[in-house]
């Protein structure tokens, strides 16, 4: 079997099994053929070598297991996935060594900022190695091309190979001075500053450089073979595209939910690498066991929905499912149907999705990058869970995927608190809304940076609507209120209340230049005669919220909190406080409310699909030639914020409704509503289903929902 015939091309189902040490004692091969049967897993990602071999290694320094004997654990593996037709990878770890690698090669072992050794945090007497010096690029090469050329494998794998910090190795420091012209950081610089950010640039183009190193060295050996980075939730960003383009996909190692993260996490990772790297296939590493930092049960068991339930929102969102066990030997099998369970699941949906590939009619700004401050990864949390709950659709666009704009369908890009953009960035908004596209701002929108000094060009919504950004309070302001303005939009859904929940970081903007009242409830016209501006509701002027006896406003509301305008054919709304910040913080009803009512507007008070039940669910929709698929996951359960979930919640009566013109604008061409060809999921499979269609729309009842939900309409 070559790796031509297997493909890896992201429609695999991957059995990770993740060796210890002493697992040549009683590794049990047909144990293994039995889990590989029972989960439908179609390619293998076995332990090969790096901080321990597996096999007979003859790379010098290449530590072969204490306990290997005459065993070959990596061949036995591999030859039972190629008598089954498994795509194969091999797995290694270069980030750490054991003593004799410390005293004959000193100079690939991590520093301190002291210059001491770096020792494993972790366990005692083995040290880390420098990523960017001689042992990732002589040894681990030497590693993957001995794996590479004696064994049948489609391709090799890389784990925790991106290091620990600059290394401080004189080999490093001296490619960073010859590279930049300074120091390596130290803890002693600020963590914004200059020496930190040409590290973090370097570091990108470095480890870029060492996957393409690796990329060519198997090659050299085996042309068939690739190398494949393991890369982290947040860290798709360190791989510059012209080398992700060579790959054959990219890996998401987040293997669980940590602390304080919500079930749609592992859909989110899926999205985010997508819109990194548009068109390149993405898989979700996901382990068996808990995922905590701090208490690192690595050899434990997860509740079995809520591994299932990981697996299926990432696949429902575009990354194909991977699951890895830490240790050959199985004490506790109950992570054996959660597996069994969503793999099945994927299995069914997947052929037919092998074609598609997932739109949306809006589009999230993602600045969620991992040296994000706190306000900005929760605004950007706090968008995505008001999205899920609102069940829209949705995808991500950045600075790298400004050709998302241009995509059939897209009508509604929304940018959270976002501190700055660049010209570039800035522009193709303005360019998406004239041209008669919805732009949401939150947080009063972001600054426009031009040019590399990243020089401050001003406010986008005084490019966008001629309003000034006269202050920003950045901090937390208490006791904040807005409420309406009289006859003013964006009211539904509040009731007879006429003041609700405002922000703590709030955003006072002033009139256009020449403004005067344009005639419409709380407008203004802008003086060159561009078209009104709309203010629907205003800041309740600061007020103390102690003692009681003086919790009440001084004055009426004045400032505007949240207002809107046309441009060109489009429309921009922007909000003047961290609504998604704090929805996020604080899950307010009434933010939630405003943020729908914004989101409706923005798509013009219709959307393509709409799941119509009680109960949460994450939606993503899925086109190919003549077809449009309903992907949700269901999330609904006590625990969807903070895991583990405990069990399912089965819904019944949800209704799929898709308004046909739209479906058609995202598909790239009328949908014949007289030829529609409706299919649910039911029972694990595919069944026909009835659709009743008027004026337009189709509705389609969904059978009782488990993990998940699908529909299907082909044309």
């Amino acid at each position: 079997m070559t790796a031509a015939r297997t493909g890896l091309d992201g429609t695999h189902r991957w059995t990770q099994l993740t060796f210890v040490e002493n697992d040549p004692l009683d590794f049990d091969l047909d144990e293994w053929a039995d889990v590989i049967e029972r989960t439908a897993s179609t390619a293998v990602c076995i332990s090969a070598g790096g901080y321990v071999a597996y096999y007979p290694t003859k790379v010098p320094l290449h530590h072969r297991s204490t306990y290997l004997g005459d065993r070959d654990l990596l061949g036995e593996v591999v030859d039972l996935a190629r008598s089954r037709g498994m795509a194969v990878m091999a797995r290694v770890d270069p980030h750490a060594v054991h003593r004799d690698v410390v005293e004959q090669r000193p100079e690939w072992i991590a520093r301190t900022e002291d210059g001491d050794l770096l020792e494993h945090w972790a366990m005692p007497g083995i040290y880390l190695t420098d990523a960017f010096g001689g042992y990732s690029w002589e040894l681990t090469t030497e590693v993957l091309r001995e794996i590479a050329r004696d064994y049948d494998v489609d391709a090799l794998f890389a784990n925790r190979w991106q290091g620990h910090g600059p290394g401080y190795t004189g080999s490093t420091a001296a490619d960073f001075r010859a590279a930049t012209g300074r120091s390596l950081p130290t803890s002693a610089d600020p963590a914004d500053g200059e020496a930190w950010a040409a590290y973090r640039a370097w570091r990108r183009t470095r480890l870029s450089e060492l996957v393409a190193h690796w990329d060519r060295a198997v090659q050299d050996v085996a042309p068939a073979v690739r190398f494949v980075p393991n890369l982290g939730s947040f860290t798709a960003a360190d791989l510059e595209p012209r080398v992700a383009r060579s790959v054959p996909f990219l890996l998401v190692d987040h293997q669980a939910r940590g602390d304080g993260e919500a079930l749609w996490a592992a859909g989110r990772d899926a999205k985010r690498v997508r819109a990194l790297h548009p068109g390149k296939p993405v898989g979700l590493i996901t382990s068996v066991g808990p995922e905590s930092h701090d208490f690192r049960w690595k050899d434990s068991v997860n509740a079995a929905v809520e591994t299932t339930g990981w697996i299926v929102d990432g696949f429902v969102h575009g990354a194909f499912p991977w699951f890895t066990k830490f240790a050959a030997r199985i004490p506790d099998p109950r992570w054996i149907p959660a597996v069994e369970r969503a793999f099945g699941l994927h299995r069914t949906v997947s052929a037919d999705l092998a074609e598609s590939r997932p739109v949306a009619e809006v589009l999230v700004w993602d600045a969620d990058e991992r040296g994000a401050p706190a306000p900005v990864r929760d605004a950007a949390s706090g968008v995505y869970q008001a999205l899920v709950e609102l069940g829209v659709p949705f995808e991500y666009v950045g600075p790298g995927s400004l050709a998302a704009l241009a995509r059939p369908g897209v009508r509604l890009v929304v940018v959270p608190e976002v501190p700055t953009v660049d010209e570039a960035a800035a522009d193709a908004l303005r360019a998406f809304a004239e041209g008669g596209g919805a732009l949401l701002l939150t947080g009063g929108g972001p600054d426009v940076v031009a040019g590399p000094d990243a020089v401050m060009r001003g406010a986008l919504v005084t490019e966008l609507l001629g309003v000034d950004v006269v202050e920003r309070r950045g901090g937390i302001v208490r006791n904040n209120y807005v409420q309406r303005e009289p006859g003013g939009a964006l009211q539904d859904g509040f009731g007879a209340a006429q003041r609700v929940v405002g922000g703590t970081r709030l955003v006072r903007f002033g009139l256009p230049d020449g403004a005067g009242a344009d005639g419409s409830a709380g407008g203004w016209a802008n003086g060159d005669g561009a078209r009104g501006i709309d203010v629907s509701w205003r800041f309740v002027p600061d007020h103390p919220d102690l003692p009681m006896e003086e919790v009440y406003p001084r004055s009426e509301p004045s400032d505007p909190a949240v207002l809107g305008g046309e441009v060109g054919a489009g429309r921009v709304d922007v909000v003047g406080f961290n609504v998604a910040e704090l929805y996020w913080q604080a899950l307010q009803a009434d933010h939630l409310t405003l943020l729908d009512n914004l989101v409706r507007r923005g798509l013009g008070g219709r959307r393509a699909v709409e799941l119509r039940g009680r109960g949460v669910l994450d939606v993503a929709t899925w086109v190919g030639d003549r077809s449009f698929t309903v992907l949700a996951a269901n999330l609904t359960d006590p625990m969807m914020m903070r895991g583990q979930r405990r069990a399912v919640s089965p819904l019944d009566g949800f209704r799929v409704v898709l308004d046909l013109d739209r479906v058609g604008a995202l598909a790239g061409g009328p949908v014949p509503a007289d030829r529609l060809r409706v299919r649910v999921l039911a029972g694990g499979g595919w069944a026909d289903a009835e659709a009743r269609v008027a004026e337009g729309t189709a509705e389609v009842p969904l059978p009782p929902v488990e993990e998940l939900a699908a529909a299907r309409l082909t044309w």
